[in-house]
Order: structure tokens, then sequence, then C-alpha cells
């Protein structure tokens, strides 16, 4: 019980750490604690910018639309970057982020005036880039997916794919479809292999119809990837074929967007490790694996576990309930009351999650493993925690 609780003072300690960071970031105007950087790359041209969601006219935005911007963080800091408002809406987000190139999802805010192609400048530091989203009618269209079920039919894959190397406006796919009845459609895959692919826009002719869907992330996994897409009560999938890259263009294990990944209830939550590392508590061993979700900035996942044997062995499981492990999600968007999104350990008698730990080599220091269980979440209720799985290099202290 006492390195449980030992542990769980770790955990929330850095929890507030970090949150107290986040607002010494935004507010103090020290030197160093405001991010520079660019949207440009190295020949001076804008970097990918994804479009997601639906944007339908003279309705509220929400959550499900927003576009994904790289950014090239010379320094670390505070950030704010943002649109200009065009046709009713505008996109914008702050936060922290590290030094280094980051993806940063830029929420949409407003309603849609008019169904046309709009265009925004998106600003940040000194540099200043360009998108187009395009905004349909509010009427859906009846349309289905050619190849349903299995493989779309004479799906169109465009672009290279290296491990390592961001999606840009080259990776497209088109798919066929067959239209039932006009109007408006938007299409888009959950992200597989650190890619996603979506696309929107208005059917105006019946019949078999093709639509492109632009590509967005960062490969993580060579090889043949599945990418399944889901339209109406139609499903298929289309493969991508992806190039290992060199070692210059492959993402170090933690910082990968699928470093960590779990489902809370329906929700899917992943993301990279800020740090993962060994530690002694009580004079027992353990893993401490400590993450966060760069598309909102401002959630973590903190996770650990102790072995009584004093060491780290693939195959050994580690429960909340029997203070070996303790499991936490974390928003700290409020730094003022910290929001434990879902919480198991010693404190949660009535949920538990359990850690595994699949493979350990001590040479490489790379560690796999799932979770998955139970916790309270926000509201005091016990909720499935569930697909967890991990891959991270552990920092030897």
């Amino acid at each position: 019980m006492k390195t449980l609780k030992y542990l769980s003072i770790v955990l929330t300690g850095l929890v507030f750490f970090i949150a107290c960071q986040k607002e010494l970031s935004l507010d103090s105007g020290f030197a160093g604690k405001t991010a520079t950087g660019s949207l440009l790359d190295s020949a001076n041209n804008c970097r990918n910018i994804a479009v997601s969601g639906p944007f339908i006219v003279d309705s509220t935005l929400n959550d499900n639309s927003y576009v994904s911007v790289q950014v090239n963080f010379a320094t670390g800091g505070a950030y704010r970057i943002f649109t200009d408002t065009q046709n009713g809406f505008s996109f914008q987000d702050s936060g922290y982020a590290p030094a280094g190139t980051q993806t940063i999802k830029l929420k949409a805010t407003g309603r849609p005036v008019a169904a046309r192609a709009t265009t925004f400048t998106v600003a940040f530091d000194t540099t200043f880039c360009s998108f187009t989203v395009t905004v349909i009618s509010k009427t859906p269209a009846t349309y289905s997916l050619a190849g349903t079920p299995g493989s779309c039919t004479t799906a169109g894959v465009q672009g290279t794919y290296t491990t390592g190397i961001a999606l840009n406006s080259a990776n497209k796919v088109s798919l066929q479809v067959n239209v039932t009845a006009l109007g408006s459609y938007s299409v888009s895959t959950i992200s597989t292999g650190g890619m996603s692919f979506s696309g929107t826009g208005t059917f105006t002719t019946l019949g078999p119809q093709t639509i492109v869907l632009q590509g967005s992330g960062t490969p993580t996994t060579a090889g043949a990837n599945s990418i399944p897409v889901t339209a109406g009560s139609s499903t298929c999938s289309f493969t991508v074929n992806v190039t290992a890259g060199t070692t210059g263009n492959v993402i170090p294990e933690n910082d990968r967007d699928s470093a960590w990944s779990f489902n809370g209830g329906t929700n899917f939550f992943h993301g990279p490790f800020y740090d993962v590392f060994d530690t002694t508590i009580n004079n027992i061993y353990g893993f401490i694996f400590l993450g966060y979700t760069p598309t909102t900035g401002d959630t973590t996942i903190q996770f650990g576990v102790f072995s009584q044997t004093g060491k780290i062995a693939s195959g050994s499981t580690y429960n909340s309930a029997n203070s070996l492990a303790a499991f936490y999600y974390t928003d700290y968007k409020d730094t003022s009351k910290v929001n434990k999104i879902y919480t198991a350990d010693f404190n949660t008698p009535s949920a538990s999650t359990t850690i595994t730990i699949s493979a350990y080599d001590s040479t490489t220091r790379i560690v796999t493993g799932t979770f998955g269980g139970s916790a309270v979440n926000a509201t005091g209720t016990v909720a499935p925690i569930t697909n967890g799985k991990f891959r991270a290099k552990v920092r030897k202290t």
C-alpha cells in the first residue's frame, strides 16, 4: 500500500508541476516562455495542413471540425496559432509545446454562412500559410462505397509514404461511390498506423462518382497498412504501402502519436510519451510512464508499475487493486482545478486497472504492454478502460 501511495504522490505532483508550468508559460511573459517557430519547411514551402470534419451551412461547428497544421517549434513555450474569419467561422488553438516538429489541431468556431470553398490564412510567429475548407449544404446525400464489404473497389492511393515523414497535399486516395440521392457528403477514416484520410463535398449527379480523401498524419508502421473507411452503413478498406524510413526519419519510440492509446467507453485516446523512466520508491523498483495528448494540448496520461521482485520482467502483470500499479488520465486546462478524467489507484476500490508488461528488453530498454479494466471517471462513476496498449523506451535514472 505504501508503494502505491508514493507512486500516487509522484504522479500527482508531476501533473501539478506540468499545470503550473503551463500557467507560467501563458501568463508570465518571461524570456524563453513564448514559443517561436515556423509553419514552413526547409524550402520555405507551407507544411501540410489537413482539414477534418464536416463544415455545413448554418450549423454551429464543434470539436469534430478542425484543421491539423505542422509546426516546427524552434523554442518551446506558450503558443497561439490562429486564422482570419471567413464565411462566418475561423480556427485557433493555444497551449504549450516543446521544441521540435509538432502537429497542432486548430479548433473551428462559428457557423458557416454559404456553401462554397472558403480560403483561410493561418499565422504563427512571423509565418503565414493558407488552406481551403469546403462548406457543404445542409441536406446530406445518400450514397454507398463501392466494394462493400471488403476491399474498396479501384481505390487509388496517391503519393509516397515513409515512416517518420509527415503526409502532405500529394498523399490522397480516390474512392468509388454510388450516389442515390443528391446532397452533401463527409467521409473520414480513423487514424491507422499514424495516418488518416478525410474529404467533404457535394454530389450534383446520381450514379457512380469518385471522391478524393486527403491524407494527414505521420506513418509509424512500415509495410501494408489496411485503412478502413465508413460512409453511412457501408464499409470497405484500402491498403497504403509504407516504406521504412532512414534512421534520421524514423520517429523515436516515445515521440510517436501512437506510443500509447486506449478506449475510455466509446472515446479513443492516443499520443506520445514525454518521459518514461525507471525509479526506486521505498526500496521497490518500477517504471513510470508520462504522456500527453497533442491534439488537445491539455490532457496527460500517467501510469506506473512496481515489482516486489526488484525487476520488471516480460509477461509480468500489475494491478491497481493490489497496490502495485496506478493509472490516471488528467485534464489540466483549468490550472486552478486539475480534473482527473480517469483514476485507478489505491483510493478507488470500486475500480481497478491491470497493466501487463508484454515484453521488456533490458539492452534496448524497449518496453511494450497492454492495460485495461476500469477506472473512476470525473463524475465518480466506474467506467471501462479497454484496448490499452503502449510501446516506449525507458530512461535509466
